[in-house]
């Protein structure tokens, strides 16, 4: 008899070890795969708003929470915080407030419902960009607590983020040369801003026949085709973009009808008024020039002797009746 005690005592000394070790297990609730993560953008314009949202996967029976997001706060500043998603649920802000300089903790409690099961965003918060500085942010998340509906710590992966704050991509090219037909032609365009990591495109028109225009920013090649050609390029740096309207023209190398006679005429050394006609006129022009009454011009010196006399006035009159 004594021997059925010892045993049955034996046996329920094991069980409440036992029990005891379970209760002690379910103080934290391991939840394999539970991850609080930041989603913010690689890069944002300074000046402007975004927003990054404090993602979960994963997550059973989840109730409430608490948790810090960290940043440079020179460079980002927080506006507010909304309510969070996981599946059709919404996770409503209890309360965050700033507890030093660029940190804030948020509280997020699900009330009058069983617990959270799936994957979704415990909170969003609404961001901005400093207008006055550019650089890279840090956006780290500590201190972060869930509990399930038990009161039970859910464990969790926490994992932070960056931001890039920087100057938007400009375009720099703002006209390109001409070019002859059948002649090589290259040129680089320019950019500043973003991250410098370029992708150059013809966003709309068309280059002149025979140039390209390569990824890195070149146009090159021989151009085939005469006359002018707009087009539109554009640059990003994989996450914002600037956008160009440029032209070339292309001509065949020969000059104009213009061009021509304006080379002639000029050219002419006894048009001393420089209208383009020999006649009396320009002996007049030149008595008034060899008596002071006027200043020389490039046609004042018809016989090309390098002195304006009366020699001159004898030349023009020679011309005129056509015996030079």
């Amino acid at each position: 008899m004594k021997g059925t005690v010892r045993i049955l005592g034996f046996i329920a000394l094991v069980g409440l070890l036992l029990g005891l070790a379970v209760v002690g297990a379910n103080d934290a609730v391991a939840a394999d795969g539970v991850t609080v993560s930041i989603n913010a953008p690689a890069q944002v314009v300074k000046g402007d708003t975004f927003t990054a949202t404090v993602d979960i996967t994963n997550v059973a029976a989840f109730d409430a929470g608490q948790f810090d997001v960290s940043f440079n706060q020179s460079l980002i500043q927080l506006d507010s915080v909304t309510a969070g998603l996981v599946g059709t649920t919404q996770i409503p802000i209890a309360l965050w407030n700033k507890t030093s300089a660029g940190t804030y903790r948020i509280i997020v409690n699900v009330t009058g419902i069983p617990g959270i099961n799936g994957s979704g965003y415990l909170a969003v918060l609404n961001l901005h960009a400093a207008s006055s500085a550019v650089g890279n942010s840090a956006v780290s998340l500590s201190n972060g607590f869930l509990n399930n509906t038990s009161s039970s710590e859910i464990t969790a992966t926490w994992v932070g983020d960056s931001v890039s704050v920087c100057e938007p991509p400009a375009i720099t090219t703002t006209s390109l040369s001409d070019t002859v037909a059948g002649t090589a032609y290259s040129v680089t365009l320019g950019a500043t801003g973003g991250n410098g990591n370029y992708t150059w495109s013809v966003l709309s028109g068309s280059l002149p026949g025979g140039l390209t225009l390569t990824a890195s920013g070149t146009i090159s090649g021989t151009s085939t085709a005469i006359g002018n050609f707009t087009f539109t390029v554009q640059v990003t740096d994989g996450q914002l973009s600037d956008s160009q309207s440029l032209s070339i023209k292309v001509t065949d190398g020969q000059l104009s009808d213009s061009q021509s006679l304006s080379i002639k005429v000029t050219s002419r050394p006894s048009d001393t008024n420089g209208d383009g006609v020999i006649d009396a006129a320009d002996i007049t022009t030149l008595e008034r020039i060899i008596v002071g009454l006027e200043s020389t011009t490039p046609g004042a010196d018809p016989n090309q002797d390098g002195k304006i006399n009366t020699a001159d006035i004898t030349t023009v009159e020679a011309i005129i009746v056509g015996m030079r």
